[in-house]
């Protein structure tokens, strides 16, 4: 059975986006680039809620040399999974949005071969997957500034879940990138 992941920048007060919606405040050295080369390459697949998945959608099928070619490649092959209710059509090229039912999709690809799969980015996202109860996997790359308003990284209501940090990496940068494994699920 397929692992969900969320992998995302946050800052230290939980935001992951500033109050303007901007997310330059994160860092993304070299050394960043690689360990997201690492993760695309690790996957069968991304999942992203909406408004991230427009996005995104907007800026990777033009991306050019400011990110490396595993990224441009993978961003390109992969399947993109749209935690939508509303999105019914997309043009990214494998795309796919999850309909009415997000939970019930989601548990559908958890089941195949294969793989984890990432979900990447937006809060609403991560928040409904923890909700849903579908994610089994916390990567919170903990950047060193606090924003002190913006988009915090969950919001609304979702069952409250026991963590087990499972691994720590520190970048050069000074963030952490910590691991956390939900309700014992590995």
């Amino acid at each position: 059975m397929r692992r969900l992941f969320l992998h995302i920048n946050v800052s230290i007060d939980g935001y992951i986006t500033d109050p303007a919606g901007d997310i330059d405040w994160r860092f993304a050295d070299e050394e960043f680039q690689t360990h997201m080369d690492g993760v695309l390459e690790s996957i069968d697949g991304m999942v992203f809620g909406r408004t991230s998945f427009e996005q995104l959608a907007a800026y990777w099928p033009t991306a050019g040399e400011e990110v490396s070619s595993t990224q441009r490649r993978r961003m390109h092959e992969l399947p993109k999974y749209v935690m939508s209710r509303t999105l019914r059509d997309t043009e990214w090229h494998n795309s796919h949005p999850l309909g009415d039912d997000p939970a019930t999709a989601l548990k559908d690809l958890k089941r195949r071969d294969g793989r984890g799969l990432a979900l990447f980015a937006g809060g609403q996202a991560a928040t409904a997957a923890i909700r849903l109860g579908v994610l089994d996997e916390l990567r919170l790359l903990i950047n060193p500034a606090l924003l002190g308003g913006g988009t915090p990284l969950f919001n609304g209501t979702y069952p409250q879940q026991d963590l087990r940090l499972t691994d720590t990496r520190r970048f050069t940068s000074g963030a952490l990138l910590n691991t956390y494994d939900i309700n014992g699920r590995h």
